[in-house]
């Protein structure tokens, strides 16, 4: 395989180069600015970079422990690819019927309901469970007002808690509102404490992305990161940003290049027509591969160290991009859709900037038929 900036070889038509190498740098780096154990975030096939490879680097050669899923069916994909020692916590998967499963694979849900914790009444068997507390997220997560009764149904249940979580609405932006959830969450927490509620080496984790960066992570012994694992943070100018290193790079090839005389349109419905001779390379993806149909008015791909602009509208399988100025031009090179090319580069967050949207959807809609090859 050749290295990072050196495209795949055929047959694939675009793919997706992860690296490996900068994704356990980037652990490494969270987990030396925070001070803490990493449960990294592999939810959503690995946000769009493939759950099985980037949860397997991550146990083997950044010595994690644990491992979050957003769902039953994730965990269970995991837990038959990976070694039993591992623990896989799933963060908004728990419904009541599916307590079973997770005794029977040994997976560790996430309370978020009153209910829900009600359900765990007369069960003689239980997995290790962590609760959520929702301190001004409002959506998932036991409230200040339930708390007292949902301690008095850990007691009826004579379960002590594994690990306690809250998540917060804005920690990536500077807000008093990120503080106001950390009291409230302490607070909860002593709560638990002082009902003798949890377990002595509880595992208590609140930090995702933006809370690590800002080190706003309170008595909390483990942190959540998602997309700064990935390399990318949450928000570009809080000062820690640089030293993530993005772990993927998107990548095709000139499928083919089709001159157009003046007047002339390229695309469904005609939208783009040229007001001179221009030269236009039609690319082998698309909005079946992830391509948003937004980005088709400001975007840009790279050619040979050169942004060019798109050219009418995005289609199932191809887009048309502007060549004119890139003379030398040919069949089968590479373009860059994200990554880097000679003194250019173009971030997921020009990408998502012209799509009208947040790095966290362009990386989740890559779609499974974009080849994901990993570079060590």
């Amino acid at each position: 395989m050749e290295s990072m900036g050196v495209i795949f070889q055929f047959p694939y038509r675009t793919v997706a180069e992860i690296s490996l190498g900068a994704l356990v740098k980037n652990l490494y780096t969270l987990r030396g600015s925070s001070q803490r154990e990493v449960i990294p975030v592999v939810k959503a096939n690995a946000y769009g970079h493939g759950m099985i490879p980037v949860a397997r680097v991550l146990i083997s050669r950044g010595g994690c422990h644990m491992v979050a899923v957003a769902t039953l069916e994730e965990a269970m994909e995991l837990r038959h690819r990976l070694p039993h020692r591992v623990g896989i916590l799933v963060l908004s998967g728990f419904v009541p019927h599916q307590v079973d499963a997770y005794c029977r694979y040994h997976l560790i849900p996430i309370i978020h309901s009153l209910n829900h914790l009600k359900s765990l009444r007369g069960r003689d068997t239980l997995p290790l469970i962590h609760l959520k507390l929702d301190t001004g997220m409002n959506r998932l997560g036991i409230k200040e007002s339930e708390l007292g009764e949902a301690m008095r149904v850990l007691e009826e249940v004579k379960v002590k808690l594994a690990g306690l979580a809250t998540h917060f609405a804005e920690s990536e932006v500077s807000s008093d509102f990120t503080d106001l959830q950390l009291n409230r969450f302490e607070s909860m927490r002593r709560e638990l404490g002082d009902r003798r509620l949890l377990n002595t080496d509880v595992k208590v984790h609140v930090g995702n992305s933006g809370a690590i960066l800002r080190g706003k992570l309170g008595s909390s012994v483990a942190v959540r990161p998602g997309l700064s694992l990935y390399g990318i943070s949450p928000n570009p100018e809080l000062k820690n940003s640089s030293s993530l290193i993005p772990v993927m790079e998107w990548k095709t090839r000139v499928l083919t290049l089709k001159d157009l005389s003046k007047g002339e349109s390229v695309g469904y419905n005609r939208d783009y027509v040229a007001s001179g001779d221009e030269r236009i390379a039609l690319l082998p993806v698309g909005y079946a591969d992830g391509i948003p149909r937004l980005i088709a008015e400001h975007g840009y791909v790279l050619a040979k160290g050169k942004r060019l602009p798109f050219r009418g509208r995005v289609s199932m399988d191809l887009i048309a991009v502007d060549a004119t100025h890139v003379s030398d031009l040919r069949e089968g090179e590479v373009v860059t859709l994200l990554g880097t090319d000679g003194g250019e580069t173009l971030t997921i967050w020009d990408f998502a900037h012209w799509a009208r949207t947040i790095p966290y959807e362009v990386f989740c809609n890559i779609s499974p038929r974009v080849v994901r090859v990993y570079l060590d």
